[in-house]
């Protein structure tokens, strides 16, 4: 009896462990900072378009309050990437709004930074008004969503447009990169 309850455990063990590698993966979490580097950027309706990421981190100290030396996410919350979109010419609108830098942090294990356009809004008139966009991406998939919001202006009512668009990393930047430029003794004390 003991071992027919043995041999059926096992039996039925066995029959599970295939079926686990059905069960879907959830989204990708965040790793760190993405590689340094030029990457082209795509999103309907915008002009060909370059991102030129450069992280800039904290060193970890044990004398942080950290809880985990080893988790990437943890060491990526001491880092933020300094990002400079550029098209190749800057003549149409399009290409203008497409110029841009900024300083993204790590948001609900998402890169983001927000960009103040003051010509994001096309009137019906033809005038144009401010606008305020989010981009945040997953380092690891290089997908992003790209939100414009903007207040009652020039007639219009108050929106929000919301646009997914995708990163693909074209090269290196040149060497050398300095992620972690402060220099730090063991205590924390950077200069």
């Amino acid at each position: 009896m003991i071992i027919s309850r043995g041999l059926a455990r096992s039996l039925a063990i066995a029959a599970i462990l295939p079926l686990v590698g059905l069960v879907p993966a959830g989204p990708a979490k965040a790793l760190g900072p993405p590689t340094d580097g030029l990457y082209t950027f795509t999103e309907a309706g915008v002009p060909p378009t370059t991102w030129k990421i450069a992280a800039l981190c904290d060193p970890i100290s044990r004398q942080r309050a950290i809880p985990d030396f080893t988790d990437p996410v943890i060491a990526a919350d001491l880092c933020a990437l300094n990002i400079v979109s550029t098209t190749a010419r800057s003549i149409s609108r399009a290409e203008k709004l497409a110029n841009f830098s900024g300083r993204a942090r790590l948001t609900s294990d998402l890169w983001t930074f927000q960009v103040p356009k003051a010509t994001g809004v096309t009137c019906p008139d033809g005038s144009t008004a401010p606008s305020t966009d989010t981009y945040a991406f997953d380092d690891v998939t290089l997908a992003g969503t790209h939100t414009s919001i903007h207040g009652a202006v020039c007639g219009l009512e108050p929106a929000m447009t919301k646009t997914p668009f995708s990163l693909a990393f074209q090269s290196p930047l040149p060497v050398p990169v300095e992620r972690y430029p402060l220099d730090c003794d063991p205590i924390g004390s950077c200069r």
